[in-house]
C-alpha cells in the first residue's frame, strides 16, 4: 500500500500539478507575444527570414525548456516525446497529406468570405528563397524549428493543461482554435483552426508529440515547397490537388479511416498528471 502511494505521489511530480496551471497558460501566452514581438523586430530590421526561426527557438522553445528541465524526466517526459512507431508513423504521414487537401480547400472557400490581405501576400513573397543560404535559412526556420516550438507550446503545454482540467474532446477543439487564433489573420483562421484540432487529435490518441511535430513539419514543408519552387503565375492558381474534386473527396475518405487507425493501440506514454477522467 506504502509503495503503491510513492507511485501515486511521483506520477503527480510534474509541471501541470506543481505549477498554477492559470499560470502555464500565461505563461505559454507570454511566449507566444515574445515570440511576435522578436519577429517583428527582425522584420524590422529587414531580415524576416531570419526571424522565423529565431523568434520560435528564442520566444518559444528556449522557455519552454528552462521551465520543464526543472521537473522529472525534463522535456521529453513532461511533454510525452518519445520514439514514434513506425507503422504509426506512416499512417500519421498519409493522414497528413490529406489534411493538406482538406485544409487548403478550406482556405480557398474561406477566401470568397475573407481575402488575403495584400500586405500579408507581399511579405509572404518576400520570403521566397533566391539562393542556396536563403533557402536553408527558410527551410530551418519553417520547417525545422517553428514546428517543433509551437508543438511545444499548443500542444504539449497548452492542450495538456486543457486536458488534465476538462474533456479530451473539448480540450482538442480548444486548443485548436487558440492555435488558430493566435495566426492573427482572419483568412487562415478556420483552416488553421482545423488544422490545430488535427494535430490535437494525434496527441491525445498517441500520447506522443513526435507524431504531431513530423505532422506540422510536413504541413510546412508543403507550403514551403509551394513558395520556393511554384512561378509567380501558379502560385496565383489552384494547387493541381484541388482542380479535381474527386481528389478532394477521396482525401476526406483516406483521412477519415486513417484517423480510426491511428487510434488503433491507444496511447504510447501516460500523461504525467492525473487526467479528468480519473
Amino acid at each position: 500500500m506504502e509503495q503503491q502511494n510513492q507511485s501515486n505521489t511521483s506520477v503527480r511530480v510534474d509541471v501541470f500539478t506543481m505549477v498554477n496551471n492559470y499560470f502555464l497558460l500565461f505563461f505559454c501566452a507570454s511566449c507566444v507575444l515574445s515570440s511576435m514581438y522578436i519577429q517583428q523586430l527582425f522584420l524590422t530590421a529587414g531580415a524576416s527570414r531570419i526571424g522565423i526561426g529565431a523568434s520560435a527557438l528564442v520566444g518559444l522553445l528556449l522557455p519552454a525548456f528552462l521551465l520543464l528541465r526543472r521537473f522529472p524526466r525534463g522535456m521529453r517526459g513532461q511533454l510525452r516525446i518519445s520514439r514514434p512507431q513506425i507503422h504509426r508513423l506512416i499512417l500519421v504521414i498519409v493522414a497528413t497529406a490529406a489534411v493538406v487537401v482538406l485544409v487548403d480547400q478550406i482556405y480557398v472557400v474561406n477566401q470568397r468570405f475573407s481575402p488575403v490581405p495584400e500586405d500579408y501576400a507581399e511579405a509572404i513573397r518576400e520570403l521566397k528563397p533566391s539562393n542556396a543560404t536563403q533557402f536553408a535559412i527558410t527551410f530551418a526556420g519553417l520547417c525545422l524549428l517553428v514546428p517543433i516550438a509551437e508543438e511545444v507550446i499548443f500542444r504539449g503545454l497548452i492542450q495538456q493543461v486543457f486536458t488534465r482540467n476538462m474533456r479530451p474532446v473539448l480540450a482538442v477543439l480548444l486548443a485548436g482554435a487558440t492555435f488558430g487564433a493566435v495566426h492573427l489573420n482572419a483568412h487562415l483562421l478556420v483552416s488553421i483552426t482545423v488544422f490545430g484540432c488535427f494535430l490535437g487529435y494525434i496527441y491525445y490518441v498517441t500520447g506522443n508529440l513526435t507524431y504531431t511535430i513530423i505532422a506540422h513539419a510536413i504541413f510546412n514543408g508543403v507550403a514551403f515547397a509551394q513558395l520556393a519552387f511554384q512561378s509567380e503565375r501558379e502560385a496565383s492558381a489552384l494547387p493541381v490537388y484541388l482542380t479535381d474534386v474527386r481528389i478532394v473527396v477521396a482525401s476526406l475518405v483516406i483521412f477519415v479511416f486513417l484517423l480510426l487507425k491511428i487510434k488503433e493501440g491507444g496511447p504510447e506514454t501516460r500523461p504525467p498528471y492525473p487526467t479528468f477522467d480519473e
